[in-house]
């Protein structure tokens, strides 16, 4: 009986001690800073900070979401970017989800795109969802360029991005960019990053892989949506040239509800102006 007890002691021991590391794994928020260089880049966003959020899957109103903006507020950000699966279709709360985007944009100018999660919504909360953010004052990025303007001699860079799509067309995404201007781009998939660069974003911003959802020491990310088992962009930054894209390992989870060795993550990216 008392080696019985002992091992029955053991066993709650460790599911309490592997409870509590996926409690952290999956709470736990972390911020991951990265500085990028274009000579594109007007001297009046030399130092301009993004704050880029990914793959929050609002389900209901936990603990995190005040811990989220709280971090967010405390990075001082120019700006703020969304790239995808705000909410989740399939447990979705669009009140929570609107109601913590509202207060993103109390922080600082807040611009979207759409992920797979959005598109796959009823009609009727998709065309409720982009109304009610519409008016909370995102910039809505889908198909979209905006400038954003700093400086006393007007200098600007452009903000484009797409509504998501399993599909990418080089020539066709590149009737968005200018030459002769920066450009960063918003795009929920990460798994067309070099197309992206090709097509001429300077700096594209992407999330959807999760991190890979488990991360194995020295390999990488385990799985993810489109590229599956071991895959090439699932987070960090990858460089194409004098490009780049960025992928965060995003905030929440979907189908597969816990995350390992793969802490939930806000992003920043400085722009600095090289050369």
């Amino acid at each position: 009986m008392k080696k019985r007890g002992i091992i029955l002691t053991s066993v709650a021991a460790l599911a309490a001690a592997l409870a509590g590391y996926l409690t952290f794994e999956n709470e736990a928020l972390t911020v991951t800073p990265y500085e990028f260089s274009s000579q594109a880049l007007p001297e009046a966003f030399d130092g301009f900070k993004i704050c880029h959020l990914s793959d929050i899957h609002v389900k209901s109103a936990l603990r995190k979401y005040p811990r989220l903006i709280k971090k967010v507020a405390k990075l001082s950000p120019d700006i703020i970017v969304i790239t995808g699966d705000l909410l989740d279709s399939r447990r979705s709360d669009l009140q929570t989800a609107l109601s913590l985007a509202e207060t993103l944009t109390d922080i600082a100018p807040v611009y979207y795109v759409t992920g797979n999660h959005e598109e796959s919504l009823p009609i009727e909360d998709y065309t409720g969802l982009m109304s009610s953010l519409s008016d909370m004052g995102v910039h809505l990025m889908d198909s979209r360029t905006e400038k954003i303007y700093r400086g006393e001699n007007g200098e600007y860079i452009n903000v484009s991005g797409i509504f998501d799509s399993p599909h990418f067309t080089v020539n066709k995404a590149s009737e968005m960019f200018d030459e002769n201007a920066f450009d960063l781009f918003l795009a929920h998939r990460p798994q067309f990053a070099a197309g992206y660069a090709r097509a001429g974003a300077d700096l594209t911003l992407s999330g959807h892989a999760h991190g890979g959802q488990m991360r194995i020491p020295f390999v990488g990310g385990l799985i993810a949506p489109d590229q599956w088992f071991f895959p090439e962009y699932s987070e960090g930054m990858h460089r194409f040239g004098d490009r780049a894209t960025v992928i965060s390992r995003g905030i929440g989870n979907s189908l597969i509800p816990f995350r390992i060795n793969n802490r939930p993550e806000i992003v920043t990216v400085t722009l600095k102006t090289a050369g």
